[in-house]
């Protein structure tokens, strides 16, 4: 990247990241799964009868139910490492002049977060922190996963079948309903659109464990990916990337929520690049993706086979119709490229 080059706000950008993890080597014996593109959280060995599965992500998008989200985001990317989440460590860092009673409110909420997802919170730390407009929330979550369970995003083989179990996009589309609903109220979206996002905290919520242990159960899985920023497309990527294969994706079969199409639509977004976490990615055996999407419906999660792992020299393509054209790359995902442009109240 040039020197002087300034990043907007978001992940970093694949490429460079890319090349900065690309200079970390763990010369620890025990890290089964270390830092790499797509891989969604970190494993170790300590010589136990299970592995150790690690993941760190912070809430700096949502300031509503924060708490809530924290858990859901880090307990995802254990769920589809095949890990049951156990112990969580968070780094609350509160806005300076914060009220006593919003912190207390924010603790309480966290309590309650970990208390019905069955996770002990074990530690952290805590600060008002200078320059902050809203809390900032970064979660450790540590869980454990049987030896011969453990799923990697490096799993999928060519020929699998891609499933995508849920709908695009719920954590974008209902921090935008619930955050920035007199924008999209100015932009003609319905009351009853705005209302039904902004609940999707509640229902279906962004947790993915439901569909990851019906998957696993199903059989056949080779891979599990948590599309988050950057969206579904980002995900697809990620997983490409990681597993070393291309992509033939079919448009149609994926399934965009009309609530989060309507607000897209509206703020100029592609679903395809918005925070997607509630959704799940899956490459399975083309045998088992049948009962796989049979098994996900009938728990009531919507579920598709969306496309096609290939060989990675036959590339990374989106097919619409008759025409095909390259997967799209987004450099950052469409909640900060809107909150960067959003107008000023």
């Amino acid at each position: 990247m040039a020197e002087g080059t300034r990043l907007s706000a978001g992940k970093l950008p694949a490429r460079l990241l890319r090349v900065l993890l690309g200079r970390v080597t763990p010369s620890d014996a025990s890290v089964v799964v270390g830092p790499a593109v797509g891989e969604d959280a970190a494993v170790l060995d300590l010589g136990f009868g299970e592995l150790l599965v690690a993941k760190t992500d912070p809430i700096t998008f949502a300031a509503r139910n924060a708490a809530r989200y924290l858990l859901a985001v880090n307990s995802n990317d254990l769920a589809v490492m095949g890990a049951r989440p156990r112990w969580l460590l968070v780094t609350a860092l509160l806005p300076a002049g914060i009220a006593e009673s919003d912190a207390e409110t924010l603790f309480e909420e966290l309590r309650l977060a970990c208390e019905q997802a069955g996770v002990s919170l074990v530690g952290g730390h805590t600060e008002m922190t200078v320059g902050l407009d809203r809390p900032i929330l970064v979660g450790c979550l540590l869980g454990t996963v049987a030896r011969d369970r453990l799923v990697r995003t490096s799993g999928a083989r060519p020929g699998d079948a891609l499933i995508l179990a849920g709908g695009l996009a719920i954590e974008g589309s209902a921090i935008l309903a619930a955050e920035h609903a007199d924008e999209l109220r100015r932009r003609g979206v319905s009351e009853s659109v705005i209302q039904a996002a902004a609940d999707w905290l509640e229902h279906p919520g962004i947790s993915v464990l439901p569909a990851a242990r019906l998957l696993m159960a199903a059989g056949g899985v080779h891979a599990l990916h948590d599309p988050t920023e950057g969206g579904l497309a980002t995900a697809l990527h990620e997983l490409a990337e990681a597993a070393g294969v291309g992509l033939w994706v079919r448009r149609e079969a994926i399934a965009v929520l009309a609530e989060c199409r309507a607000i897209c639509e509206a703020l100029g977004l592609d679903p395809l690049g918005l925070l997607a976490s509630g959704a799940l990615l899956a490459a399975v055996d083309p045998q088992a993706a049948g009962l796989a999407v049979e098994r996900l419906e009938a728990a009531g999660i919507p579920a598709s086979v969306i496309g096609e792992a290939r060989p990675a020299c036959e590339g990374r393509v989106l097919i619409e119709g008759d025409r095909a054209r390259p997967l799209p790359v987004f450099e950052r995902d469409e909640l900060a490229r809107y909150l960067e442009t959003r107008p000023l109240n």
